[in-house]
């Protein structure tokens, strides 16, 4: 596996930056509008924040996605970078589930641009936009070619949880400082809600994992497995670092120690990271290979 990575090529390389960056904003959005309406209790400047933050990130999905394409086209062509405006193969991509998945997430990033609403009306738009953004990848990829409903359910479950989960970072470092007291609050109403998204998080990664590769004893002697090994390995990393926000963070954050604010920041930052990794993981493995490579 180490040698086919130090081998890829330039589109190669350009297609899984273009994905994962894709990935990440449209987490941003999705998650963002999906913190605003489950965390009543987020100080007015952050939930302005967020509200302009959403469109902004659904805004720059968009981008990415229509980047994305262009990157199929020109993959499609023979790595013909000159093919990158080619319509026919545009519409011949466009014809298949990635037209149809992209349909359903440029909805659901219209949808998100309501969170600009005031209200309930704004809070029901940003959650039908992030349902709609799931649901369209859902539709596409590995599991689209899976018999069957339930998988791609699973995935749509995955998303919005990890969606939630991305969402939460960027306020509670903002509120971290400035304002310990509600920076306590956020951390620990996000941890009432995590409680029940990590078990759904985990259940539906490792079913989606065994219903792909056919579990771990397979799984490991392909490309495909062996990434997939590595996204795993990194999110038990975010789970490690959220046990200790909970556990020893957040509580010194209620009790107002000094130096909660730094360390809850740093180990958000880190988290980030480790996210952005799985995003990368992600993007190499639907790029690269198949489940069965």
């Amino acid at each position: 596996m180490i040698e086919s990575l130090l081998s890829l090529s330039v589109i190669d390389l350009t297609a899984i930056a273009v994905k994962a960056a894709g990935y990440l904003a449209f987490l941003l959005a999705a998650g963002s509008a999906l913190v605003l309406m489950a965390l009543a209790g987020l100080p007015g400047s952050e939930v302005r924040f967020l509200r302009r933050l959403v469109p902004a990130m659904a805004l720059l999905a968009a981008v990415l996605a229509a980047a994305r394409l262009g990157v199929e086209v020109v993959i499609l062509a023979g790595d013909d970078w000159g093919a990158i405006f080619d319509f026919e193969l545009m519409m011949l991509i466009l014809q298949g589930s990635t037209g149809l998945a992209l349909g359903v997430q440029g909805l659901g990033l219209l949808l998100l641009m309501g969170v600009m609403l005031p209200g309930v009306i704004g809070l029901i738009a940003g959650f039908l936009g992030a349902l709609a953004v799931a649901t369209g990848f859902g539709l596409t990829g590995h599991t689209a070619s899976v018999d069957g409903w339930w998988l791609n359910a699973l995935i749509i479950v995955h998303l919005l949880g990890l969606s939630f989960w991305v969402g939460i970072f960027i306020p509670l470092y903002r509120v971290a400082r400035y304002d310990l007291g509600h920076a306590g609050q956020v951390a620990a109403a996000f941890g009432r809600i995590a409680i029940w998204v990590v078990p759904i998080l985990v259940a539906a990664g490792v079913l989606t994992f065994q219903q792909l590769t056919g579990g771990v004893g397979t799984a490991i002697k392909t490309s495909y497995g062996q990434l997939f090994a590595i996204k795993i390995a990194l999110f038990s990393g975010v789970l490690l670092l959220a046990a200790i926000n909970k556990l020893s963070l957040t509580p010194a954050l209620a009790r107002g120690e000094r130096l909660a604010p730094a360390k809850m920041r740093r180990s958000l930052m880190l988290e980030s990271l480790l996210i952005v990794g799985i995003l990368v993981a992600t993007a190499s493995f639907t790029t690269l290979t198949g489940p069965q490579g």
